[in-house]
Formats: C-alpha cells, structure tokens, sequence
C-alpha cells in the first residue's frame, strides 16, 4: 500500500506545489500516516504478509529500511516534479503556502479516503505469504516508484542543469521562474 500511496501522494504535491522543499514536506506526514496504519494492519493480521514481519523490531529491520526507502523516493518524486513544471511556468496563480496548504488537504483527504476505504473492507488474513511477497497493487507501486524515481529525476537534474548555463551565459536570459525562485532564496 506503501509505494503506490506514496507515488499518488508525491504526483498530487509536486503537481500543486512548485517550491521543491515545500512539495517533499507536503507527502512526509501522509506517506507516514499510511505507513502507520499498514505496519499496524500487518502486524494484527490483516496483511498478506505474516505478522512476524513487523514484529519483533530487531527482526523486522529490514521492512523499515524498505518504508524508508519508499519515503525516500516519494519525496524525491515530490520535489523532482516541483522542479520541472516550475521551470515550465505556470501553477496556481497564489503564494507558495497555499499551495503547499492547498496540496497537503488534497493529500490528507486522498490518504483519509484510502484508510478509511482500507479499513472498510478489511478482514483478518487467516494465510500469511510465505515468502513474504507483495500482493500485485505493492508490485504495482514499487514499479511506478522506481519509473518515476528515474524519469522525474533526470528530467529535473536537465532542468537544473539548463537554468545554470543561461545563468552563466547571461543572468537576464533566465526563464522567468527561475529568477522568481533565485529572488526568493535571496530573501
């Protein structure tokens, strides 16, 4: 549930949100209240993956380090699609904290929607995987993550990239919303 809710929590923040930083705190809380109710389904059965795979802690590590890494990426993603369509101009014609205000009530209420979806139909798993397996929508999500992980990330670093030869070349060739942020930054 993790991957997939955090890639659509990470497209809606950085699609709304154009400041990186603001789009990569925008997902933090939502992706950890996901996380959260996940660990806490898994644990008390309701999982496809066995409880033991969250508890004890010393021998769950490595499903910790896995939620990191996903955090990791939908922050990443976050801020990589803040990134490009803000060199692209364009956005909600309004300050910077709406926006992240306006994307983080989409995200609380899109995580609040699937929780509460979740929890409808939720029922205790009387089969564990054995081997631990993702269920096909986790298979899912991690590939949309790594995809978009790649593709947001290297369109951003040509991005940036392209705004620091016009600024080399000259300051006043800057496409204009990267003179807005650099004006901010020096605020």
């Amino acid at each position: 549930m993790t991957p997939i809710a955090g890639f659509f929590l990470a497209i809606i923040a950085g699609w709304i949100v154009r400041e990186p930083r603001r789009a990569a705190a925008t997902v933090i809380l939502p992706y950890l209240a996901v996380a959260a109710v996940q660990t806490w389904g898994i644990a008390n059965g309701y999982g496809i993956s066995p409880p033991s795979t969250v508890t004890p802690l010393s021998g769950a590590i490595s499903y910790y380090v896995v939620q990191l890494i996903f955090l990791v990426t939908t922050v990443a993603i976050a801020a990589s699609l803040a990134v490009v369509l803000d060199a692209r101009g364009g956005g909600l014609p309004v300050g910077p904290w709406y926006r992240a205000a306006v994307a983080a009530a989409v995200c609380a209420t899109g995580v609040l929607v699937l929780l509460v979806a979740w929890g409808a139909g939720a029922s205790p798993v009387h089969v564990h995987s054995s081997g631990g397996a993702p269920p096909a929508q986790g298979v899912a999500g991690i590939a949309l993550s790594v995809v978009g992980f790649v593709v947001l990330g290297v369109a951003a670093i040509t991005v940036s990239v392209r705004r620091r030869r016009a600024a080399g070349r000259d300051p006043q060739a800057m496409p204009p919303a990267a003179t807005a942020n650099q004006s901010a930054a020096t605020r």
